[in-house]
């Protein structure tokens, strides 16, 4: 899921152009109005390569939004959309502050880095209490309340039947937990075998682990239980940067951390802010839906994205734990509309897994809001939403990405556009374009003249080398004189 296209904000690149100066080197001089031109021309060529190329708009003064993006969670890439144009210490001041936040989520909740808590209780092998920060423990709470009301489909101990599908974080390392050949049978088919599945099934299951915040515990049934966040710790971030942003005075914003997001307020436009839900398609990104957002959360999964194709069967990235097999089910993408963005995180996840059907019950039940895209055997797909769902704004279908000939176009319109303000000044002062030490002001015209002595402003350097110019003209007509 993206932000539909929105205007955002860079700053001016910091790039400033200073007037061309004469030197002795050749450089070329013009009039001072077709140097402004080329300026203006340069700015512009500037401002639409960065609409272009990064789908970003700088605005100045008068710009409506401001926009902070970085990384977080490794690979993944937040982005967060101010309402208004914000001066540089107030930019700053949110900018570090959601990176601090987003940074302290990744040190308690990583599965890669070794001293985080979650990695620290998965590598303990006692079933005593094992102490974690408060915040972990509150996450996995969530995370549990959402396990059993969605009937296991929401598993934070799935990891290791992921990793055995080579799927998650364990994919390209044979020595993490159950990927190995030590502790996973694969067929021939390169798959894990049902045996395999059968043995990593005895870790894993969300009623094997428990959670207490006095003290801030977890304790596991069974040595090797392992947990991974990830499915919703982005979902978390989002609604704790939102919370950061707001408490330094913004009510109107847009956040994304990875596929997940959260609107405040409202765009400045007057409208509410746009999230566009992308089509299923696994060979282009193209925007099914723009969906208005007004104080929610969106998530979306999907299996377009992750799969793994052996022996000409697809296999989805979306485990279930309660099989251990990936799901087969109806469900092409599915994204929820609620509050909390950690919360549709999670059972945008385990609509996956439940299928349509049964996920609509849910949905009502819960107080969900729903989007569903289905597939049928034919490779049909058939969306449908549920009165919960935000009803989605009425416009065509967006291919997402650069559109190249427009970007030809635009560039070659641009060049033009600089190079006919170039020419502003050389035709309203009916003069030719000057200059060039060493360069146009040894060429000397049809009248023997250079056209250095119709240059409109000279500096001081040209009118020194003119007199050179004029004096060598002066000797060499002098000796053609003499010649003859």
């Amino acid at each position: 899921m993206i932000p539909a296209l929105q205007l955002a904000p860079v700053k001016d690149a910091q790039a400033e152009f200073a007037p061309v100066k004469a030197q002795r080197d050749g450089l070329t001089r013009i009039p001072a109005i077709a140097c402004e031109a080329l300026l203006a021309g340069a700015r512009l060529l500037l401002w639409v390569c960065l609409v272009l190329l990064t789908g970003t708009l700088a605005v100045g003064s008068d710009g409506t939004t401001t926009r902070i993006e970085g990384q977080c969670f490794g690979p993944i890439r937040y982005q967060v959309t101010l309402s208004g144009s914000i001066d540089d210490p107030a930019l700053e001041s949110v900018s570090l502050a959601v990176q601090r936040r987003l940074d302290e989520i990744n040190q308690r909740m990583s599965t890669y880095l070794p001293e985080s808590a979650v990695s620290r209780f998965n590598q303990h092998q006692g079933m005593d209490w094992f102490a974690v920060d408060e915040e972990t423990a509150r996450v996995v709470i969530l995370a549990l309340q959402i396990s059993r009301q969605s009937e296991g489909a929401f598993d934070i101990t799935v990891g290791p039947l992921v990793a055995a599908w080579k799927f998650g974080a364990a994919a390209s390392s044979d020595s993490s937990a159950g990927v190995g050949d030590s502790s996973v049978g694969v067929g021939e088919s390169n798959v894990p075998t049902a045996e395999a599945i059968e043995s990593l099934l005895q870790r894993v299951g969300f009623q094997k682990l428990e959670v207490r915040l006095e003290p801030p515990a977890l304790k596991k049934s069974v040595p090797d239980l392992e947990i991974d966040l990830s499915a919703v710790a982005k979902g978390y971030a989002v609604d704790e940067v939102a919370r950061v942003v707001r408490e330094l005075g913004h009510k109107s914003f847009f956040v994304e951390v990875g596929e997940e997001v959260r609107a405040e307020g409202q765009h400045p436009a007057g409208r509410p802010w746009v999230c566009g839900i992308e089509k299923p398609l696994e060979d282009q990104r193209v925007i099914d839906l723009r969906v208005p957002v007004i104080n929610r959360s969106i998530a979306t999964s999907g299996d377009y994205r992750q799969f793994r194709m052996i022996n000409g069967k697809r296999y989805a990235h979306t485990i279930d734990p309660r099989t251990g097999y990936p799901t087969a089910g109806d469900v092409a993408l599915a994204s929820i509309v609620v509050e909390d963005c950690a919360v549709a995180d999670a059972w945008a996840t385990a609509a996956m897994v439940l299928g349509s059907e049964r996920m609509f019950e849910l949905a009502r039940a819960h107080g969900l809001g729903l989007h569903m895209v289905t597939r049928d055997a034919a490779g049909t797909f058939t969306a449908v939403q549920n009165d919960r769902f935000p009803q989605p704004l009425q416009q065509p279908t967006e291919v997402v990405g650069p559109n190249w000939l427009v970007m030809v176009g635009a560039t070659v319109l641009v060049f033009g556009l600089a190079l006919a303000g170039m020419s502003v000044g050389v035709l309203f002062k009916r003069k030719p374009i000057a200059g060039s030490c060493g360069g146009l002001a040894n060429m000397p015209n049809r009248d023997s003249k250079s056209p250095c002595e119709l240059c409109a402003n000279p500096s001081q350097e040209c009118r020194d080398l003119g007199r050179g110019a004029r004096a060598a003209r002066e000797a060499r007509e002098a000796a053609e004189r003499a010649e003859t």
